[in-house]
């Protein structure tokens, strides 16, 4: 880890998935070989925080880990991913989460299978306050209440900026959660149920309400909408050849937070947000799909010409 400590710290469900789609006309009892299967890391913030490490961000995971098999491919995970290793905490008889998710070929559905047996839940001592007041940025998902509580906690009041995707939650757990982040960057079925509102731009309204952060909404292939001082602003999803969609609001969440980190500005960050997602989309699970430079150049020109100078300074 580098002197300062790392520039991005993230926290939340810690999972190995297993990723199949399956070939067509497969029949129940029957034996198939496939291209088409992966195994890899998964979770929201840990998958956002893959991207942000991709783009030469250093960038710390908090989890619990033993010394099982399913603990050992996630740390591997991790390690392939340029995720630094040092808050990933020892913890014998504890293990990563593991899935089984299965993507129909033709409607891309998914169908998940996941147990979080001995699951290495965080525990709020487990949090490196120090390390997270001096970061820049904090990356959260709500699937562990008290890792979400504890980090976010530790960041408040400090200049490091925080973003959390919630997908579901207790209405008091979201709605401290939506308090306290910077940039609240939530599904739109989400940011309905917390507000009570249908339309992206009625929950974004009704979101300010609740906390001073940037407040955003994603839907997928609708993309994105964020509230301005101007009012809101929309950022069509780019169009792609769809494999599995697993991850890619994860990606998004990533990608938003290289912009942020770059200082680029709101719509910048949700354009990249959106690009990378698209591309995340084109392959199995929410990582073998992050983007590079060679993949930044092939798609230059589908972007806007300030994204085109923005991702020049990027590794």
């Amino acid at each position: 880890m580098p002197d300062s400590g790392p520039e991005v710290i993230a926290t939340g469900i810690n999972v190995v998935d297993f990723l199949a789609r399956p070939p067509a006309d497969v029949v129940q009892g029957g034996k198939y070989e496939t291209d088409e299967l992966e195994v890899q890391g998964g979770g929201p913030a840990s998958t956002a925080a893959c991207v942000t490490a991709a783009f030469g961000h250093d960038t710390a995971f908090v989890a619990r880990l033993g010394d099982d098999a399913i603990s050992r491919l996630s740390r591997s995970q991790f390690e392939q991913a340029g995720i630094l290793t040092d808050y990933l905490i020892d913890a014998p008889g504890e293990r990563a989460g593991m899935s089984m998710v299965q993507i129909d070929r033709e409607t891309g559905e998914r169908t998940v299978f996941y147990n979080l047996r001995d699951y290495g839940w965080i525990r709020a001592e487990d949090i490196p306050g120090e390390a997270v007041a001096k970061a820049k940025l904090i990356l959260v998902d709500g699937y562990d209440t008290t890792a979400a509580l504890a980090i976010l906690r530790a960041a408040a009041g400090t200049p490091c900026r925080s973003i959390i995707d919630l997908e579901h939650g207790e209405s008091e757990f979201v709605n401290e959660c939506i308090s306290l982040a910077t940039d609240v960057v939530l599904p739109l079925h989400t940011a309905r149920a917390v507000t009570g509102k249908d339309a992206p731009e009625d929950t974004l309204h009704a979101l300010a309400g609740l906390g001073t952060g940037q407040m955003v909404v994603t839907d997928g292939e609708h993309g994105s909408w964020a509230l301005t001082p101007d009012g809101v602003i929309h950022q069509p999803a780019f169009a792609t050849e769809v494999i599995d969609t697993n991850g890619c609001g994860d990606a998004f969440h990533g990608a938003y937070a290289v912009g942020l980190l770059r200082g680029w500005p709101l719509a910048l960050r949700m354009e990249f947000g959106a690009w990378v997602a698209s591309r995340v989309a084109t392959a199995l699970g929410g990582r073998s799909g992050i983007p590079d430079q060679a993949d930044i150049e092939r798609d230059l020109d589908r972007f806007s010409p300030a994204l085109q100078a923005a991702v020049s300074e990027l590794p």
